[in-house]
C-alpha cells in the first residue's frame, strides 16, 4: 500500500507541476461543452435531457487525453524499467497508476458536473446519487485506461492507439453511467437507478481484477 500511494502521489505532484496534460483536457472540455450547447439550442428542456449524455461523452473524451499521463513520466524519463526492477510483485505498479489516474479523472468529473449543471440545467437535487455514479464510472474508466495505457506506453503511436483500445472496452461503463444519470435527472425510482449502479460496480470489479492479474504479463512483454 505504501508503494501504491507513494507512486500515485508522486505522479500527481508531477502532473500538477507540469499542468500541460491537465490544461489540455480542461480546454478540450470547455470547447466540447460550448459546441454542444450551441448545437442543442436554447430550449431548457432539450438541454436538460441531453445533459447526462453530454456529461459522460465529454468525460470519456477528456479521459482519453488524461489516460496517457499515467505512464508519460516513465516514458519521458525512461524510468519504467526502474519500476519493473523493484523487488516483489508488479501489481502494485498498476494500482499506483490506477490511483493516480482515478484521482485526476474524478477531480475533472466533479468540475465537469458543475459546468454541465450550469450550462445544461442538470438538476443537482440528487447530488449523492450523481456523485456515486461519477465514482463508479470513473473507477471503471480508469481501470481500463490504466491497463491499456501501460500496454502501449512504449509505442510511438500510443496516443493514436490508446483511445481506440479504451473506447472499445469501456462502452458498457459509459452506457450504464449515462442511464443511471438520466434516471436521476428524470426522477425515476431509486430502485431502477440502483440496478445501473450494480451493473457499474460489477464492471468495475471485473475490470480491476482482470487488469491487475494480467498487468505483470503485459508489462513484461
Amino acid at each position: 500500500m505504501r508503494r501504491i500511494v507513494t507512486l500515485a502521489l508522486r505522479d500527481l505532484r508531477l502532473e500538477l507541476r507540469g499542468r500541460a496534460g491537465l490544461f489540455a483536457a480542461l480546454f478540450f472540455l470547455g470547447v466540447v461543452l460550448l459546441i454542444l450547447g450551441f448545437a442543442l439550442g436554447p430550449e431548457k428542456d432539450d438541454l436538460r435531457r441531453a445533459a447526462p449524455g453530454v456529461l459522460w461523452v465529454a468525460l470519456a473524451f477528456a479521459g482519453s487525453l488524461l489516460a496517457g499521463r499515467a505512464w508519460a513520466v516513465e516514458v519521458e524519463n525512461d524510468t519504467l524499467d526502474d519500476l519493473l526492477l523493484t523487488p516483489g510483485s508488479r501489481e502494485w505498479i498498476y494500482w499506483g497508476k490506477f490511483l493516480f489516474l482515478w484521482l485526476l479523472l474524478f477531480a475533472v468529473a466533479l468540475l465537469l458536473l458543475v459546468l454541465v449543471a450550469g450550462m445544461f440545467y442538470l438538476p443537482l437535487e440528487q447530488a449523492p446519487g450523481l456523485l456515486l455514479t461519477l465514482f463508479l464510472g470513473a473507477t471503471g474508466y480508469a481501470a481500463v485506461a490504466t491497463f491499456y495505457a501501460g500496454l502501449v506506453a512504449r509505442l510511438a503511436t500510443a496516443q493514436l492507439i490508446l483511445p481506440i483500445l479504451v473506447f472499445s472496452v469501456v462502452v458498457p461503463v459509459i452506457l450504464a453511467a449515462v442511464r443511471a444519470t438520466l434516471g436521476l435527472v428524470e426522477g425515476v425510482p431509486l430502485g431502477e437507478v440502483a440496478a445501473w449502479w450494480k451493473l457499474l460496480a460489477a464492471f468495475d470489479l471485473i475490470y480491476l481484477t482482470a487488469s491487475s492479474l494480467l498487468f505483470p504479463f503485459v508489462v513484461e512483454g
